[in-house]
């Protein structure tokens, strides 16, 4: 099954604002997430990571995914189902926890 996520953060003193879109194929042994629960972004992209994603911070070059995870972590906003003719799939909205 696929999922598509919509991942976004909001600006800190370290990094912009950003978001990014990714669809991924849905291991059938894993339960689906489901609003409020926090889930591990960077497992899911593994090192598929873009420039502009990374900061510098004390003189080393770090990606925002993990910083959020490391600090403060990412949690499930919205879930919704969704179909493409036969094909149905799940949209998850996801923001870093303030």
């Amino acid at each position: 099954m696929k999922v598509h996520f919509s991942i976004y953060w909001s600006k800190t003193g370290l990094y912009n604002a950003g978001n990014r879109d990714l669809t991924i194929n849905w291991n059938q042994g894993e339960g689906f997430p489901r609003k409020g629960e926090a889930i591990n972004i960077p497992k899911f992209i593994g090192e598929n990571y873009k420039i502009n994603e990374t900061f510098r911070y004390n003189n080393m070059e770090l990606n925002v995914f993990d910083w959020i995870e490391d600090t403060k972590g990412w949690e499930v906003e919205k879930v919704k189902w969704g179909h493409d003719g036969e094909s149905i799939f799940l949209n998850v909205l996801i923001g870093n926890r303030d």
